[in-house]
């Protein structure tokens, strides 16, 4: 006897129904005591985010700050969402790099306009593994505040050991690494190359060819200063990132502090 072949099949209602499990929605809680600020940033427009206290906050070069109370907030899948009438956030914990600095973020973040729909970077920032050709200006020294360092970089900042504030401590020391890991840069009042080898993961090592500088006088500010910055630098032997801020390990546990500029 042959038995009668079975077809089975899924309604177009069920697969509605799996589709709607598949998508399920959570509820995120944006109101209480935390007060901590969440940012994000993109280009080509420049915009800016930042979302706390249940608000959100816009700022893009076409118009005013858009500021606006959250109405929903959600996470679908790995991505949380939050909407107001007229503006959408989607923050996702897939890494993104920022098109015009390289820095790498933890998260990536689209954010919709009724005008537009803007991509770009939120989350903290990744420490890179390595240091090739960037360019870094010394805002500290072994505890001691170099002001001119901490200054904003501006249009002028890829020569940065010139001296655009007269009140400033003195012409600020740079550190360039090139793509091997060689060093090169301003002591504050000599130019100085080699004697350093910047390595993947927090590695210093001593270059083979000892390092060799300018010897123009440096007196006063100027060459206490560069004294300091040279007997730092010639002593490092490890590097980390805090914030996005280098910090250079000397062998006797003195740290220098520096802000990238290119």
């Amino acid at each position: 006897m042959a038995w009668p072949r079975i077809r089975s099949f899924l309604a177009p209602g069920a697969l509605a129904l799996v589709g709607a499990c598949a998508a399920q929605t959570q509820p995120i809680a944006t109101t209480g005591t935390d007060s901590s600020v969440y940012e994000a940033r993109g280009n080509e427009p420049f915009w800016n985010f930042s979302m706390a206290s249940g608000t959100l906050a816009l700022s893009t070069p076409d118009g005013p700050r858009l500021t606006r109370l959250i109405t929903r907030a959600y996470t679908r899948g790995d991505t949380r969402h939050y909407e107001a009438p007229d503006l959408a956030v989607a923050i996702t914990p897939t890494p993104c790099q920022d098109s015009m600095s390289g820095q790498m973020f933890t998260q990536t973040v689209s954010i919709t306009t009724k005008e537009q729909t803007l991509n770009g970077c939120g989350g903290n920032l990744v420490p890179p593994t390595r240091l090739n050709a960037t360019r870094w200006v010394a805002t500290q020294l072994d505890g001691h505040t170099l002001r001119n360092g901490n200054v904003l970089p501006d249009a002028h900042d890829s020569a940065t050991d010139e001296n655009p504030d007269p009140a400033a401590d003195m012409f600020t020391p740079t550190l360039d690494i090139n793509d091997t890991g060689k060093v090169s840069g301003s002591d504050g009042c000599n130019r100085y190359a080699g004697g350093l080898v910047f390595g993947h993961d927090g590695k210093v090592s001593t270059a083979p060819q000892a390092g060799i500088s300018t010897l123009m006088a440096c007196p006063g500010a100027h060459g206490q200063v560069s004294t300091l910055f040279l007997a730092l630098l010639h002593s490092v032997q490890s590097w980390t990132m805090e914030d996005g801020t280098l910090v250079l390990h000397t062998q006797d546990g003195k740290t220098m502090r520096l802000r990238q500029t290119f």
